[in-house]
């Protein structure tokens, strides 16, 4: 269990401003190898809102790595989040920023994985 802090740079064009957000990570693996990072958004005195940062809070959320059995190289990804942005952003912004965020989340997830195979 850790606190995280993690931070994202200005978006379209600095239309959306730098976003931070806190939250509490668990990491466990169960008995059929099955790995969860599961968070939530929480207060800590350590990290304190930070200025030219707006304060995102993530609702419970997290992500699945299952092996696929029979198949070694194999795993598959369940993910599952809420996040809110903060600030005062038109929710039409966030429906357009939001899926190609994500899209370049999982794009460069699978380039981490195949340069860890390298």
């Amino acid at each position: 269990v850790s606190v995280c802090r993690t931070t994202t740079p200005s978006a379209c064009m600095r239309i959306i401003s730098p976003r931070e957000f806190v939250d509490v990570v668990v990491m466990k693996q169960y008995e059929d190898g099955t790995m969860l990072s599961a968070a939530t958004n929480v207060e800590h005195p350590l990290c304190p809102p930070q200025p030219n940062f707006v304060r995102g809070f993530n609702y419970p959320c997290g992500c699945f790595c299952i092996p696929v059995p029979g198949e070694p190289d194999r795993t598959e990804l369940l993910t599952f989040f809420q996040t809110d942005l903060g600030g005062y952003l038109p929710q039409t912004v966030v429906d357009s920023f939001f899926p190609s965020s994500i899209s370049g989340f999982y794009s460069n997830l699978t380039k981490a994985v195949k340069a860890f195979k390298a």
